[in-house]
């Protein structure tokens, strides 16, 4: 499962490679042809003639849609369905829990008669005496080397 998600993480990681590097190339590369013109809200947007601090603004804006992208929307998801369903699981947990306490009241007298039957029913294990066993013969072990402990 590991290595699973590491080889759907690296190729994920080659995917938005691949991504910046063909965004990168229309841009460029189509910017200078002719025919080709990138407008925003009815203004022609020229890229090759941009200045240090539209740079720094469109970086900048690339830097806050990352963060959006990577924690704003994942949290928007955990809060927005995991919760919910957190709650609705944790709901039927007390009420089963609730069915169960109840279901135990209704029946304890049945549960007791049972017990009682049970206990009488039951096999129980018969002592048997124990034989006792031979004692077993004394072995004669020759010492080994000496040894020396402090």
């Amino acid at each position: 499962m590991k290595t699973l998600f590491k080889t759907f993480l690296v190729l994920g990681f080659i995917l938005v490679a691949g991504a910046l590097l063909l965004g990168w190339g229309v841009v460029h590369l189509l910017g200078d042809v002719p025919g080709v013109h990138l407008t925003v809200d009815g203004e022609e947007v020229i890229l090759s003639g941009m200045g240090v601090a539209d740079a720094f603004g469109a970086g900048l804006g690339l830097i806050i849609a990352f963060v959006v992208m990577c924690l704003v929307v994942p949290l928007v998801l955990l809060l927005g369905l995991g919760l919910p369903l957190l709650i609705l699981g944790a709901v039927a947990l007390v009420a089963l829990a609730a069915l169960a306490g109840v279901g135990a009241v209704v029946g304890s007298p049945l549960l007791l008669i049972g017990l009682v039957v049970w206990l009488l029913v039951r096999d129980k294990p018969r002592k048997t005496p124990r034989v006792p066993s031979a004692p077993a013969a004394p072995t004669m072990t020759s010492p080994g080397e000496p040894t020396l402990h402090a």
